[in-house]
């Protein structure tokens, strides 16, 4: 039998850190009970609808920051005309004490209305951690989803009570290990590690070398839970159709949230509208690029999580119409 000892680096996802890990582990539990609560449902298509639901649960809970985002929009849409005048004021002038009388106005101004300029960028602090998060979870569904781990384990005994496994397993797996860490896959919990980067070429493969392997079932359950619309929720997106298509998606909400959010809060001066139109842009291409890279069940989350968002904006900006119509009456 050979070794079964190997380097697999790529295998083993790194560890997310101080930060992103107790929000793994967090996000984890959420997930966990809402891909119980869908798969006792049912088992098809599972973890998309899963995601889906997710991503209602994290807007909602997103819904004051987004209002908070939205009022300071609109306020800053209304006191624009007040801070124009106070930096005609002082244009022109270099001094550093004019410019200093000139930032304590506009200071007395966002206090007289209660503005503070950071509050449009929390729900972006905020979602960071959570997508990056959401990231590592996706990259390793059986260890955050009960369910899925144990479709997992059984793969796996079935693979180590099957004779010479390792000289199946030893060429399908060795092309995805570069130098860095080894494991070892006569051990359940390293052969997992494998198990999570398998390809359905890979899996066809192992059972073409090992005829009395009995895992069609269980690969097909498999296949059932992680496909979303025909596309398996753990794989990269990369530029194959139709997973490509998530990039597309991705792109293209980006560009309708940030037009509508743009459309909504219309700004008076020059230059902040020339860059609201080079931003709404930029970060569509920007995400469509990036979405390439990721796993497809966070690329759902973000194309969910934009649309939930768009009708959020197309609510909260009538919302705030309606309270704010007058300044003095924001608090």
């Amino acid at each position: 039998m050979l070794n079964t000892v190997f380097i697999l680096s790529n295998l083993i996802e790194k560890d997310p850190g101080f930060i992103v890990g107790p929000i793994s582990k967090l996000l984890g539990i959420i997930i966990n009970l809402v891909f119980g609560i869908v798969y006792s449902l049912t088992a098809n298509h599972s973890l998309g609808l899963s995601i889906i639901l997710f991503t209602i649960i994290v807007r909602l809970l997103l819904t004051p920051l987004n209002y908070k985002q939205q009022k300071s929009m609109y306020i800053m849409q209304k006191i624009q005309p007040e801070m124009k005048k106070i930096q005609d004021k002082y244009k022109g002038n270099k001094d550093p004490e004019v410019a200093k009388k000139m930032q304590m106005e506009i200071s007395k101004l966002y206090a007289k209305h209660n503005y503070n300029p950071l509050g449009g960028c929390l729900p972006m602090f905020v979602q960071l951690p959570i997508f990056v998060a959401l990231y590592f979870i996706m990259r390793n569904t059986y260890l955050f989803i009960s369910q899925i781990g144990d479709l997992y384990t059984q793969i796996a005994n079935q693979i180590l009570q099957t004779p010479n496994y390792a000289e199946v397993l030893v060429p399908i797996v060795t092309p995805l290990v570069p130098r860095g860490m080894t494991i070892d896959i006569s051990q359940t919990s390293d052969l997992l590690k494998a198990i999570n980067k398998f390809s359905t070429t890979d899996w066809a493969n192992i059972q073409a070398g090992l005829p009395s392997l009995n895992i069609a079932s269980l690969l097909e359950q498999k296949t059932n839970i992680e496909t979303f619309l025909g596309i398996n929720l753990t794989e990269t997106v990369g530029f194959s159709f139709p997973k490509v298509l998530l990039a597309l998606l991705s792109g293209g909400t980006t560009f309708l949230s940030s037009w509508i959010m743009g459309r909504k809060n219309r700004s008076e001066d020059p230059a902040i509208v020339m860059q609201q139109k080079v931003m709404n842009i930029i970060m569509p291409v920007m995400m469509t690029f990036f979405t390439i890279s990721i796993p497809c069940g966070v690329a759902v989350y973000w194309i969910a999580g934009n649309i939930i968002q768009i009708l959020q904006q197309m609510f909260l900006s009538k919302y705030c119409e309606k309270k704010f119509a007058h300044i003095d009456n924001i608090k």
